[in-house]
């Protein structure tokens, strides 16, 4: 009996209701050839009768060679032996077998080669006698999976069981216990034992459960991601300790919700100490005192939580740009000392915790590299180590607290983080008595403004990235504060330098996907070759070193927002590729042939004039016209000219304070010039310009070049009265001028395009574009 032939009579057998149909035989035989998995039928002595092509294919014999011989022949030589008695058992107990019955299965390759494999065991009738359908599947990706996810599950596993200050627990939907920490059997006094498959509501205070808190903490993890609170939990002996909890969200690939993850930190001391120090700085205030009395209330408080001699508390100075402390010590007896100094706030330890924002701790005060002066009211009170921290409310500064010991090496980090915590409620409490004074001018100004600070105070929460209060500008902010609730395409189109990411930014922030991924592609910053793979991704092997699949910037902005700098340098064979992107909302990497589902929001931005390249024939005119849904200008720095002054303190006190500096002094006669100069690099140029003033600043006043823009300033007008010259020839010299400096160089951190604030391929550009040659500036 031929193949076909035991085919036949196997799918009849198989398939009875199907034998009169004319189309059965064919239609079988072709599924039997075709299927992806291998297909043996054998007989019950274990002889292969009939086989796919697959089979040849997967075990690497020729079909005919498998045809009447043992299928032990494809079993590795160490399952042999046991073979036919499992066979034999079969037969017996004749049954459908499904894959993935969790056996530990393998096939042998002609080739002596053991690959894993997951067999489905399908009994038949036929003429012949009784038969075995066979599926034979490749599971060596599938294992290979499951290998190294069983991998990252005992490592995750490990790093879990380490952390000890930490209870960090997984939860199902409803809030019921699934795994368990030593952290939070610590924290707890739990076994696991003990919880798994409780209720995570066991651990409040019973006013929590009566009022359905644990049930209100699951409902708004679930919607907002992520919940973190602070209050009373309870051990398994009935005590209480004030925890810091994060409860999380998580969520399967379909944003399914299938359980949650808790990490509790028990953080009762921290709660003692600010208690204890509030109560004692919340009856001072009350009292009306003065700063001297709260420093010894602060001293007397932590004491009992970080042993100490001496306090000092330092508040800045405005009118001297020094740090005013008064200091606080206890002497033998019952005396105590106390006194006032005047501080540097460039040389000194209390000095670099002010401006660093970060505590400092000294071992050892005779060994410091500061002047002696900066620590003298330390040393002559005894003291030798002594730990400063930042006083920091709502983002300000306002000076530094100190506590200071009679030993060496005192005081640890962990000190250091205690001083810390409760800093930021003594900051509260100076900046309440600073501040007191005014409060009721504010609240009669408030009221006076309060219908325009509200819409003014809304601009600026949402835009929080963007500076300045021009007409224009915010003519822009609310032309992007109309559009980003839609999901339709923006084209934001300006010079160079004008902000153009920062409203795309913003745009994002204030959409439905601003929980979702922002993704940015510079499409001028990529070569041609590379543009498409870096938009649409691509499959391993889709080219010459694609070693591993990647994933395109389409892929990743799904469900966020794609931002697409430059636009305007898209080649254009690959404008029609995302055109059909935007439109059929879906994409293939390249090398593949899945379509991938993308819904993105497209933002665009561009310097050139998209309208005159279409014109030209160098942009599509239809993908023009699907960018253009919304169009966005953003102003020059030049038409927006009342912005100078307010980004020039923003810059310069950004740079400064990264540098370390207090500038505080911006000359007038400097800012008149930065006022007039046109900045053809505009925001970025005036950016950079600012970040060299500060370099070049020694002292509280920044020292701005202005001879450079007076000078330039002086030869636009000498121009303009003899030859009426265009902004493209002020622009001409002024990019000159940056190359002289930069003796000829282009890039690079000291080249003309930094100087300018211009990526080096727009300056080639421009240079270009107004006829600059090199024999000019060399």
């Amino acid at each position: 009996m031929g193949p076909s032939e035991f085919l036949r009579e196997v799918t009849s057998a198989a398939a009875p209701q199907r034998v009169h149909s004319p189309y059965s035989h064919p239609v079988l035989e072709s599924l039997f050839e075709f299927s992806p998995d291998a297909i043996v039928i054998t007989d019950d002595q274990g002889m292969m009768r009939d086989v796919n092509r697959r089979t040849g294919e997967m075990f690497g014999h020729p079909v005919d060679d498998l045809l009447g011989k043992p299928v032990e022949m494809l079993v590795p030589e160490r399952f042999r032996g046991r073979h036919p008695r499992h066979r034999e058992n079969y037969h017996a107990h004749p049954r459908t077998r499904q894959m993935g019955a969790a056996l530990n299965l393998f096939g042998l390759r002609k080739d002596g080669s053991e690959f894993p494999v997951d067999i489905m065991l399908k009994p038949i009738e036929t003429p012949a006698g009784p038969a075995v359908v066979s599926f034979i599947r490749d599971a060596t990706e599938q294992r290979e999976a499951q290998d190294k996810l069983r991998d990252y599950d005992l490592r995750l596993r490990a790093i879990l069981d380490s952390v000890g200050d930490y209870g960090i627990y997984l939860m199902d939907r409803e809030g019921h216990i699934m795994t368990w920490n030593p952290g939070a059997e610590r924290i707890k006094g739990y076994s696991a034992d003990e919880v798994l498959g409780a209720h995570f509501s066991r651990f409040f205070i019973q006013e929590d459960r009566d009022r359905g808190h644990p049930t209100e903490l699951l409902r708004m993890a679930a919607e907002q991601g992520r919940v973190e609170e602070e209050g009373w939990r309870v051990r398994k002996d009935g005590s209480r300790f004030w925890a810091n909890i994060v409860l999380t969200a998580i969520r399967d690939s379909s944003g399914e919700l299938t359980g949650f993850s808790k990490i509790t930190r028990d953080v009762t001391e921290r709660r003692q100490a600010q208690e204890s120090v509030m109560l004692e700085l919340s009856s001072l205030l009350l009292a009306n005192v003065d700063i001297r009395k709260l420093l010894g209330a602060f001293s007397a408080s932590m004491r009992q939580l970080v042993p100490h001699d001496a306090a000092t508390l330092g508040l800045y100075d405005d009118q001297t740009g020094r740090l005013r402390a008064q200091f606080f010590a206890e002497m033998e007896g019952a005396e105590t000392a106390h006194g006032e100094v005047l501080l540097d706030p460039d040389a000194s330890p209390a000095g670099q915790a002010f401006r660093t924002r970060q505590p400092f701790i000294a071992g050892r005060l005779d060994r410091l590299e500061f002047p002696p002066e900066s620590v003298r009211h330390h040393v002559e009170l005894g003291m030798k180590s002594t730990a400063w921290v930042p006083l920091v409310h709502r983002e300000r500064v306002l000076g530094v607290i100190a506590v200071s010991s009679r030993s060496e090496n005192a005081f640890s980090p962990h000190d250091a983080e205690m001083l810390s915590q409760v800093a930021g409620q003594v900051a509260m409490a100076v900046n309440n008595a600073l501040a007191y004074r005014q409060i009721a001018e504010l609240r009669e100004r408030l009221n006076q403004e309060k219908e325009y600070l509200e819409e003014e105070l809304n601009l600026e929460h949402q835009f929080e990235d963007i500076v300045g209060e021009s007409s224009g500008l915010r003519d822009v902010l609310r032309q992007i504060a109309t559009v980003a609730p839609t999901d339709a395409t923006v084209l934001i189109q300006g010079e160079t330098g004008t902000g153009k990411e920062l409203l795309a930014r913003a745009i994002h922030r204030l959409s439905p996907r601003a929980e979702r991924t922002f993704i940015k592609l510079n499409c001028a910053a990529i070569p041609a070759g590379l543009i498409e793979s870096e938009l649409f991704g691509h499959e391993k092997g889709a080219f010459t070193g694609a070693i591993a699949r990647k994933i395109g910037r389409l892929e990743l902005a799904h469900e966020g927002t794609l931002f697409l700098d430059e636009i305007g340098e898209l080649p254009l064979d690959l404008q029609p590729k995302l055109l059909r992107a935007l439109q059929e909302r879906e994409i293939e990497r390249l090398g593949g042939s899945r379509p991938i589902a993308v819904n993105v929001r497209l933002i665009a931005a561009t310097n050139r004039d998209l309208a005159k390249m279409v014109a030209e024939k160098q942009f599509r005119s239809d993908l023009f016209y699907r960018l253009k849904v919304f169009p966005v200008f953003a102003p020059p720095l030049r038409e927006r000219a009342g912005d100078i002054p307010v980004l020039v303190r923003h810059f310069v006190e950004r740079h400064s304070r990264r540098m370390g500096k207090n500038i505080t002094t911006i000359p007038p006669r400097a800012m008149e010039a930065l006022r007039h100069w046109k900045w053809p690099g505009n925001v970025r140029e005036l950016e950079n310009f600012l970040e060299r003033a500060v370099i070049l600043s020694r002292g509280p006043v920044l020292h701005v070049p202005v001879s450079e823009l007076e000078d330039a300033e002086e030869e636009d007008e000498g121009a303009e009265a003899s030859a009426n010259p265009t902004l493209q020839a002020a622009e001409r010299d002024h990019i000159l001028r940056a190359l002289r400096e930069a003796k000829g160089m282009v890039g690079g951190a000291n080249g003309a395009a930094a100087r300018l604030g211009l990526k080096r391929t727009t300056l080639n550009s421009k240079m270009k574009k107004l006829g600059i040659e090199r024999g000019e500036y060399l």
